[in-house]
């Protein structure tokens, strides 16, 4: 694993989720699926930005600097807002991928690749959370298409 292989994965998912965005309204952004605890397609978006920053900021930037987060750190942040305007959904999905991207790129060649963390997962070096990162953006395609399905059957 390398680290333009990672950039590589994360840009073709962020690419995909990027098309999930653009054919949305604010209004569907913003629509419960009915259920009080499940979160709008707005509040899945700004997941996929927040978690990003967290999993690169309090789990893998660690890694990388040869400190074992805590025992108490996990993959899940804080809860993501609700309500928020698809431009500002957009922002904040460009600016956790263009901050990643420069992490990614300035990436030391020599660090401890066998210090790992499992944060409730399978213990994972620094590189190893970035990759997983792809695909837990992408199992929330599949939940972002079941919700504008339900959506589009009301």
């Amino acid at each position: 694993m390398d680290t333009i292989n990672v950039i590589q994965e994360l840009d073709k998912v962020r690419t995909v989720t990027y098309q999930r965005l653009a054919g949305l309204t604010q209004i569907q952004l913003d629509a419960r699926p009915g259920q009080e605890e499940a979160w709008s397609l707005g509040e899945i978006f700004m997941h996929i930005a927040i978690d990003e920053i967290y999993l690169r900021e309090m789990i893998s930037r660690p890694l990388r600097e040869g400190i074992l987060p805590p025992v108490g750190i996990t993959f899940l942040p804080p809860p993501p807002p609700y309500g928020v305007d698809k431009q500002t959904i957009r922002f904040w999905l460009e600016r956790s991928r263009s901050q990643t991207l420069v992490y990614i790129q300035d990436w030391p060649l020599q660090w401890d690749s066998d210090l790992r963390h499992a944060g409730n997962l399978e213990p994972m070096n620094a590189l190893e959370w970035l990759l997983g990162y792809a695909g837990h953006e992408a199992s929330h395609h599949r939940q972002i298409d079941d919700l504008v399905k339900r959506f589009a059957n009301q």
